[in-house]
């Protein structure tokens, strides 16, 4: 009887490993499908990706101020096409071109990249500050207008 009992826990104990065997096999392959399943799909959205969603420059086409001293710079608005960012290209009398990212402003549109120049533009008019020797900023233009018929 002992023995019988023996033999009987014996091949209990087997089909338990045999099970545990196959559900672990079983949860391999699902794995397996999951993440291969996952790699498909993110291959595919890359590839199928959407041709329009492509980033474009817009804008540029130049404007020339004229400031009081008789001094003319251009200027040169562009953005994103899909407007998350607007952007000047202001070239000084020097012919120095700066470009700078438009930042927020309580009055006018305001361009600058905080460490050397401010282009503030309202209207037709605009406004340059420059930083100086010590850091402060200067007013370089205060009264620029466009030149009109450019």
């Amino acid at each position: 009887m002992k023995l019988k009992r023996m033999l009987d826990e014996q091949g209990c104990a087997r089909r338990t490993q045999k099970a545990g065997a196959r559900r672990l096999a079983s949860s391999t392959f699902v794995i397996w499908g999951v993440l291969l399943f996952a790699l498909v799909c993110t291959v595919s959205s890359c590839n199928t990706a959407d041709k329009s969603s492509k980033l474009e420059v817009v804008g540029g086409k130049p404007i020339v101020y004229q400031a009081e001293n008789g001094d003319r710079m251009t200027a040169r608005y562009y953005s994103l096409s899909d407007k998350s960012l607007d952007f000047v290209k202001v070239t000084m009398p020097d012919g120095k071109e700066y470009t700078l990212p438009r930042v927020l402003s309580a009055s006018g549109v305001r361009y600058t990249n905080d460490m050397e120049l401010v282009w503030w533009n309202k209207g037709n008019t605009a406004h340059v500050e420059k930083r100086d020797e010590n850091g402060e900023w200067q007013i370089l233009y205060s009264e620029c207008v466009e030149v009109p018929g450019n």
